[in-house]
């Protein structure tokens, strides 16, 4: 995992919540894995390689206070490793090497489904806590997820 401090990404801009929302209810879009935030930190477990396609990602609060996800495509050719490590020199990676692609926010607490369309690549997901709805503190990287 790690960690970067995001009022340093909030300067960024353009990373406040917005994207594609949490889907919840029954679906027959195939669940590719899950996302769990934590006061340690957030972890992905899922499958690796994932087809190309609509997928989504069940998504799990453990801190009681949300958080903001944000997946991102990397650029053909630059690790996640790379990019995981790169953005806590210079939080200009994010841009540098990927592209935001959608976002959503877990509630408090919440068990969610996040929809996401996948088109082949390599992908991480920026975990941002909130307190009081607003992204505060320290964020986290998770991932990789591979997409053929």
């Amino acid at each position: 995992m790690r960690r970067l401090v995001v009022a340093t990404v909030l300067a960024i801009g353009g990373l406040s919540c917005g994207g594609s929302a949490p889907q919840s209810g029954a679906t027959t879009i195939p669940e590719v894995g899950s996302l769990t935030q934590s006061d340690a930190g957030c972890a992905y477990q899922g499958s690796n390689p994932v087809a190309a396609n609509a997928g989504t990602i069940r998504l799990v609060d453990q801190t009681q206070a949300g958080f903001h996800a944000h997946l991102w495509l990397l650029e053909t050719g630059y690790a996640f490793s790379d990019w995981a490590a790169g953005f806590l020199i210079s939080h200009d990676t994010l841009r540098e090497h990927a592209q935001r692609v959608s976002s959503a926010e877990v509630k408090p607490g919440a068990v969610q489904k996040w929809t996401v369309q996948f088109k082949a690549g390599t992908y991480g997901i920026l975990c941002v806590p909130l307190r009081d709805g607003s992204e505060y503190g320290i964020g986290f990287t998770a991932g990789p997820i591979t997409v053929r």
